[in-house]
């Protein structure tokens, strides 16, 4: 009766340890699920916010909004393309000047890549048309744009930009 006694009273302590082993595995799953999912939110929030923030920017550039420009772009912006690199002074030099516009800017195929709390990718291509020296050409161009947010706002710091061969 002894052994069968102690017998259960293993198996008891081998139930408990056990239950307490499932509900700590529970709990730290919650947990993890809670963190992804808050990272996913997270994640998807700052996507919507980019993607609104990429729109003003396309706006901005589209009717050479200055101000607008000037507050989404980094001072240290660089912008590459087939013709060389581009810094922000440069465009707005450029867009104020009249040597490009770019009237009915619009983007589609927008993807957004998030890495971090404070940089994100985003990729598109344009439609539209380009008035580069008085001459009117589709502007069909793929490109991806970098923001990275400083002092608690997005800037854009970085683009890379390439034509499109002719659809």
């Amino acid at each position: 009766m002894h052994r069968i006694h102690r017998w259960t009273h293993t198996l008891v302590a081998w139930t408990t340890i056990l239950a307490i082993a499932a509900v700590v595995t529970l709990v730290a799953g919650t947990a993890r699920t809670v963190t992804v999912r808050n990272r996913t939110a997270e994640a998807t929030a700052v996507t919507r916010e980019i993607e609104r923030l990429e729109q003003q920017l396309i706006t901005a550039i589209e009717a050479k909004d200055f101000t607008t420009y000037q507050r989404l772009v980094a001072e240290d912006y660089v912008a590459v393309a087939a013709a060389g690199g581009t810094t922000r002074a440069q465009a707005i030099a450029t867009y104020r000047s009249g040597g490009l516009s770019l009237p009915g800017l619009k983007i589609g195929e927008v993807k957004v890549h998030v890495y971090d709390d404070d940089t994100a990718m985003i990729s598109a291509r344009t439609f539209g048309d380009r008035v580069e020296k008085g001459k009117t050409v589709p502007n069909r161009v793929r490109y991806m744009r970098v923001w990275m947010k400083r002092e608690g706002q997005w800037r854009a710091v970085a683009q890379m930009a390439r034509p499109l061969e002719s659809e």
